[in-house]
């Protein structure tokens, strides 16, 4: 929880900016203080400039950050029991807005966005953001590496061409090579929604096997339930899950995995 000063300081910090934002006029300059209007509608302001890497496409960018709606700010990484949030810029799927106004940054930056409607969550809003909220992001780019070669680009062309064997055998192969390739958690989500989306169910499970050798990861697991499912096999899938209830080393981090084995067994 952000204390009393700290939500005195944001909440002037953005009130200042929508006083600055809503002025006429073109583009400021960029500088500290500077409010800079993208012929998008979306604006921002440097709190703080950095003179680390420039976002690129693919780069892996990681923040903090405030969602502020009305001035009441209903999402943040900042506190100190709060993970940082990640993203591969113009590559995870994030709001046109954000992705838009991200490649503007560079390490060691911090701005405040001001992102409007059409640009974010619409008219139907999302979850705890209204419908035609204009959203404020306080971004604190804490790092930004060079992109990457995505594994999950390799796997699926390896899929395309030959057998699950010949991509799996293929990531072994490269998975040391950090330097170069991207192995995140997040690219075996990537080729996973794909081989749903191709109703290849059996492949996805054949997937999550492998990874989960290596290591315990709760979301491998819940989607290789979610493939079982998928195949009607709801007894296996609850298995699964079960699995990972046991093997996990933090019950509290995989409430989803509770979530979706009482989900089943009520089936």
């Amino acid at each position: 929880m952000r204390s009393y000063k700290q939500n005195l300081s944001l909440f002037f910090a953005i009130s200042f900016f929508i006083a600055l934002a809503s002025c006429s006029g073109g583009s400021g300059g960029e500088g500290v203080g500077d409010t800079v209007y993208l012929e998008s509608g979306v604006k921002y302001i440097y709190l703080k400039k950095g003179d680390g890497l420039k976002v690129d496409s693919g780069s892996h960018v990681t923040t903090h950050i405030n969602l502020i709606v009305n001035q009441d700010t209903i999402w943040s990484t900042y506190a100190p029991d709060q993970q940082r949030f990640e993203f591969d810029a113009k590559r995870t799927s994030l709001i046109s807005g954000f992705d838009e106004v991200v490649m503007y940054a560079r390490e060691g930056d911090r701005l405040l966005a001001v992102i409007p409607p059409e640009l974010g969550y619409g008219e139907e809003g999302s979850g705890v953001v209204p419908p035609n909220a204009i959203l404020h992001f306080d971004l604190d780019f804490l790092k930004v590496e060079e992109p990457k070669i995505f594994i999950s680009d390799v796997i699926n062309e390896k899929l395309e061409s030959g057998s699950i064997e010949d991509a799996l055998a293929e990531y072994d192969r490269l998975k040391a090579d950090t330097a170069n390739y991207n192995v995140a958690i997040s690219e075996w989500y990537a080729v996973h929604r794909k081989l749903m989306e191709d109703g290849k169910f059996e492949t996805a499970i054949q997937l999550w096997e492998h990874r989960l050798k290596e290591s315990f990861e709760g979301g491998g697991y819940y989607f290789m339930a979610q493939a079982y499912d998928s195949l009607g096999n709801v007894q296996q899938a609850i298995a699964t899950l079960e699995t990972a209830k046991a093997n996990a080393p933090d019950t509290n981090a995989i409430a989803f995995i509770y979530q979706y084995a009482e989900a089943l067994k009520s089936r």
